[in-house]
């Protein structure tokens, strides 16, 4: 370092003591005068140090090396040192226990005191080193754990309950420290010993009640802990090992009663803390294993209604998370605290579904006669929810069960009927109730009608009914008012989203399709069903069809110039398009002379008003039809 450049850092360092001087004269004298001294003493420091720098300039390692090396001293070598000194315990025990030195009795007595000396050392050096003072408890635990292991398993010193209740006390001493100290690894190593005691001192155990009672009791003290303190490896743990375990060795053996209050509890706990702090791992064990256990229940109880209260519960905690204001709004997949996940999406979905089967299975061969029944339940609670407040979520559910009630309890073409009732139901409520939901529920029922209408009821027509007037006809009639009525305007339209109009399209499209080819299968079933033969009826159809789309095209024509609708009058030549390649390869080739006479002239008289209509227009620049381009 250079002269200059010390000559600057002095008159620096004499700026700054100039006003630690300034500063300090507010105060008493005597401590501004001890402030003074410091302040020269750290600039003769700061002079000394400058100068040695220059002189002697320091050599520095690598940050990336330093933080490795660091790394592997602090953590590489104080797991090594811990798994050393349990594996010791281990081998001491082993070791004495073969060549005699001391009863087995001494032998987990002084293992335990070992450990807790271990533990204690550890608690002395956690608060200065706190990774370090940790891994020192939590192996201590580990050999105090492992001596009353030995002396319930290897030697049976204690009997199996006594080893699984000094086991368990262990795993509490040890969370209860890890909570006091806020790590979370002791308390995941605290929730494994406690789960797995029974497994390790026998896998048979007799008593599966007690069992259910001993895991409990541990869930819900390392569950709380784990909550509280908001370790989410510790829950997750938690919630493997309370489902986990229990299944393994009660679920089947249990008390019917005590099962079914076993997975209630635990999973309508789970299935809050899960969705609460957004833990997928959780909610997922807890969902999952509170409906199993429950099915598990069923199967061996003889009150049904337990079990639609027991579904009740479990469906409690989904709806309360659902109905937080940051959630009713609307669907919104996010990884946001404010959005919904796909793991809540899809629990909001399965649990009216599994709440369905639950009040399904409270009288089975009544809700079987009464089809539909069980969905139109679950549907009430579901648009109360939903309608009362604008709550998206719960309107779906509603509006799907409620369509399910309609598909389960009807068939055929009486199908079709309460479904499009549905239809213009759900877009009337949104003028009525200033909402935007109801239209897409609308156009999903509509959706289910036309599939039910050209399969299952079109599957069933039988030659006695008869076209235009008949069952089928009447809903296909029907089935096209109703998408003509959302297209005018009963589909919500005051909105800012783009698709709308092309949702509007497409449901005249679909109007149109349904009244062009509808009257089209219609006049071919009249003609099969009146004529005496079936040449006679090809030529007498293939003529009043050529002539019904021509009637048709002309009419889309004529409208779309009287209301300015350029779409309409687009789709009328398309289908007059599609008339002329009927008539001119179909037609002229397969009908009679009399027939193909008819459709020609048809044809041509048609294709003549349509010509004079835009002739007529093109002779009145002034009143060109809204929708053209000027």
């Amino acid at each position: 370092m250079s002269e200059d450049q010390i000559r600057r850092l002095e008159e620096r360092v004499s700026a700054l003591e100039a006003l630690v001087r300034e500063l300090a004269g507010r105060r008493v004298s005597g401590e501004a005068g001890k402030q003074m001294g410091e302040t020269a003493a750290l600039r003769n420091e700061s002079t000394s140090a400058v100068r040695e720098s220059a002189t002697y300039p320091p050599t520095r390692l690598p940050s990336s090396l330093l933080s490795s090396e660091q790394w592997i001293g602090q953590r590489v070598l104080l797991a090594v040192g811990v798994v050393a000194l349990i594996l010791a315990a281990g081998y001491l025990l082993r070791l004495s226990f073969d060549r005699g030195w001391i009863s087995p009795l001494m032998r987990c007595i002084g293992g335990a005191g070992a450990g807790i000396v271990v533990g204690a050392v550890g608690w002395r050096l956690q608060p200065g080193y706190r990774t370090y003072g940790a891994a020192l408890i939590g192996c201590g635990a580990a050999i105090i754990y492992l001596s009353v292991w030995a002396a319930a398993r290897l030697y049976g010193v204690l009997p199996p309950t006594s080893g699984i209740v000094g086991l368990a006390l262990v795993s509490v001493a040890l969370a209860t420290i890890a909570y006091a100290i806020d790590v979370e690894a002791l308390g995941t190593t605290a929730a494994l010993g406690a789960f797995f005691a029974p497994l390790l001192l026998g896998r048979n155990y007799a008593d599966a009640d007690l069992l259910l009672l001993y895991l409990a009791s541990m869930a819900a003290g390392r569950g709380l802990v784990a909550a509280r303190r908001r370790w989410r490896l510790a829950m997750f743990v938690v919630a493997l090992s309370f489902f986990g375990v229990a299944y393994a060795g009660a679920a089947d053996r249990g008390t019917p009663w005590g099962v079914l209050l076993y997975g209630v509890l635990g999973g309508s706990s789970g299935i809050h803390i899960g969705l609460n702090e957004r833990w997928w791992e959780t909610r997922f064990l807890s969902f999952s294993g509170g409906w199993v256990f429950v099915a598990a229940a069923s199967r061996h109880l003889e009150h049904p209604w337990a079990i639609l209260v027991a579904g009740l519960v479990l469906a409690v905690p989904v709806w309360w998370h659902a109905l937080r204001p940051d959630r009713a709004s609307a669907l919104r997949p996010s990884s946001s605290a404010s959005g919904w996940s796909l793991g809540e999406v899809l629990y909001f979905f399965l649990t009216p579904i599994l709440v369905g089967w639950a009040l399904h299975h409270v009288e089975p061969r009544w809700f079987d006669e009464h089809r539909g029944l069980v969905p139109l339940i679950i549907s009430v609670p579901y648009l109360i929810a939903g309608y009362q407040r604008p709550r998206p979520a719960f309107a779906l559910v509603g509006a799907a069960a409620l369509a399910l009630a309609a598909w389960q309890h009807w068939s055929g073409v009486a199908r079709v009927w309460p479904l499009l009732g549905l239809v213009l139901l759900w877009a009337a409520l949104d003028h009525r109730l200033n909402r935007e939901d109801g239209r897409w529920y609308a156009l999903g029922t509509l959706w289910v009608a036309l599939q039910q209408l050209f399969g299952d009821a079109l599957d069933r027509r039988t030659a006695a009914d008869p076209a235009f007037v008949g069952s089928y006809a009447l809903a296909l009639w029907g089935t096209a008012a109703a998408a003509v009525a959302l297209a005018a305007g009963l589909w919500k339209r005051d909105t800012g989203a783009q698709m709308a109009p092309l949702v509007r399209g497409g449901l005249w499209a679909v109007g149109g399709a349904l009244v062009l080819f509808g009257a089209t299968a219609e006049i071919e079933r009249y003609f099969d069903l009146k004529s005496p033969s079936a040449q006679t009826a090809s030529l007498a159809s293939g003529l009043a069809v050529s002539a019904w789309w021509l009637v048709f095209a002309a009419t889309l024509v004529a409208v779309g110039f009287r209301r300015g609708l350029k779409a309409a009058r687009v789709a009328g030549l398309g289908v007059a398009g599609l008339a002329v390649i009927k008539v001119l390869a179909f037609d002229l080739s397969s009908l009679d002379a009399l027939y193909r006479v008819g459709s020609v002239f048809i044809l041509g008289l048609v294709f003549l008003l349509l010509a004079y209509l835009y002739h007529r227009q093109g002779r009145n620049p002034d009143a060109q039809p809204r929708g053209s381009a000027p």
